[in-house]
């Protein structure tokens, strides 16, 4: 089975002992967004438009006509048209998408890791009143993988594929890449994912779209340590 980059995400930021995400739903909704937006840039359904376009301003996203490899995506190709990177994610993932776009892909994307036997749905209440759902490995070996992968290129120096080092340029934006690592020195850990987010991976158009999509969930991280300090 060929995961896409958000199921991959999807694997490597949920906990094995919790079944819960390591990153809070304001983060793994822009997270999934910014997943979304590569995958569709990196299957070539999206192009990021340059200065020899004479039809688009420079730096928007364009359909190109070409269908998205994920049929869940499709939906998600008229609203990323026209716009740069960190505003299509922020429409799809962002705190004022009314649609809950980003939430209900989600969904989705659980309900189908789960019907392909990759996680296990596991249904329990807070208290003994409050419903809540955790999402735990079915197949710790499709995430195993995952994670090698992963750590070959984050602690093993490898140079990823143009796919690893999307995701591990994702999980570093939402500041989950050292939670997968935490034998591993910290900032070794981020300084590596920016280093992978910035490399020469991938087409331009595909890296430039890579960093947008990083610098909105970068501020998107920042937003919600601001509100969680102010709450405190």
């Amino acid at each position: 089975m060929k995961l896409t980059l958000a199921e991959e995400l999807l694997l490597l930021i949920l906990r094995d002992d919790t079944g819960k995400p390591m990153v809070d739903g304001t983060r793994l909704n822009a997270a999934l967004a910014g997943a979304a937006i590569v995958e569709l840039t990196l299957d070539g359904a999206l192009r990021l438009t340059g200065e020899d376009d004479p039809s688009h301003p420079r730096g928007r996203l364009v359909a190109t006509g070409t269908p998205a490899s994920d049929p869940r995506l499709s939906h998600l190709l008229a609203v990323a048209e026209g716009r740069r990177p960190k505003d299509a994610v922020s429409r799809i993932g962002g705190a004022s998408d009314w649609r809950n776009r980003a939430g209900n892909l989600k969904e989705a994307l659980l309900e189908d890791l789960a019907e392909a036997g990759l996680l296990t749905r596991e249904r329990s209440r807070i208290l003994g009143l409050f419903p809540t759902t955790s999402w735990k490995p079915a197949d710790p070996g499709v995430e195993a993988e995952l994670l090698q992968r992963v750590a070959a290129a984050v602690v093993g120096g490898a140079n990823p594929g143009d796919r690893t080092a999307a995701v591990i340029s994702l999980l570093n934006a939402v500041d989950a890449l050292p939670k997968l690592f935490p034998d591993a020195d910290k900032g070794a850990v981020k300084r590596r994912g920016r280093q992978i987010g910035e490399g020469d991976w991938a087409a331009p158009a595909v890296r430039k779209a890579v960093q947008e999509v990083n610098a909105v969930m970068i501020a998107v991280m920042a937003s919600t340590s601001v509100a969680a300090t102010a709450g405190s």
